[in-house]
């Protein structure tokens, strides 16, 4: 039983944790308040009023969609009320203890909405010994999420491998006759993109370059060889062909495709804006 109630207090503790995110409360003032007392917590000091004997209090609700009414006692009540008079309707809210705070009787707080093109609202309590601040609720609402989609998203390849050049290395996206490399360019970036191929044997290395599924154009290496450049377990590189990409307007697929039988690797790079 003990173990029921302490996780029923902690999913009403999570549940008041959540409201708090989503709700905060601004301060009301009466427009004709009676006698007035302090209430000193460790967070806030708030004066807390109560009407004339016999009379209700009156609040400005133009604008206000719902309404928290704090209270407090100064003395032990055995059926303490509060009532809410809205176009003469008049409703009774109990009150329930809570604790004890400094000698006061501190209550449950009391929530009610407010019909719409309701301009007062009388809040009468007939113990004169209760003590009362109001607080308009407001939602708040939650900052849409801004999502922020990557300049460029690889999508295919066929493995990688680093180039070394002048002791430093860059690394490299391969695709060959049946994997092909292929990225989308975001947020209206353009882009360049390095090649070189493995030389095997006197055959010449062809790609093709595609955007958004069409043919750009299609391309050819010579035989030369690549003196500054080298590649782990790759014996002979051609000379490097540098491709400016189609103009992206906003969001384009590009795709490199081998068109002879040889190991191509690519680089793919953002121009700077």
């Amino acid at each position: 039983m003990k173990k029921q109630i302490l996780i029923l207090s902690i999913i009403l503790m999570m549940a008041g944790s959540a409201l708090a995110q989503t709700v905060r409360t601004r301060i009301m003032s009466f427009e004709n308040p009676g006698n007035r007392r302090i209430l000193k917590t460790e967070e806030v000091n708030h004066w807390y009023y109560r009407s004339l004997p016999e009379k209700s209090m009156t609040l400005n609700v133009e604008g206000v969609e719902r309404v928290q009414l704090r209270s407090f006692g100064i003395e032990a009540l055995r059926k303490p009320q509060i009532f809410v008079i809205i176009d003469r309707q008049r409703t009774a809210f109990e009150l329930t203890l809570n604790h004890r705070l400094n000698g006061y009787y501190m209550y449950d707080n009391i929530e009610f909405d407010i019909p719409a093109g309701t301009k007062s609202v009388e809040i009468l309590c007939y113990q004169r010994s209760i003590y009362m601040r109001a607080f308009q609720m407001i939602t708040i609402q939650p900052k849409p999420k801004v999502v922020r989609v990557p300049n460029r998203v690889i999508q295919a390849h066929a493995g990688m491998i680093d180039l070394t050049h002048n002791s430093s290395s860059s690394e490299y996206l391969t695709f060959n006759p049946t994997q092909a490399l292929k990225f989308t360019l975001n947020n209206g970036r353009d882009g360049i993109v390095y090649v070189r191929a493995r030389l095997t044997d006197r055959t010449l290395p062809k790609f093709s370059l595609y955007k958004d599924g069409e043919l750009v154009d299609s391309y050819e290496f010579s035989l030369a060889r690549s003196t500054k450049f080298s590649a782990t377990g790759v014996r002979y590189l051609t000379i490097g062909m540098k491709l400016d990409l189609p103009l992206n307007d906003d969001s384009s697929v590009y795709e490199l495709r081998a068109d002879s039988d040889h190991l191509f690797m690519a680089r793919p790079l953002l121009l700077k804006k």
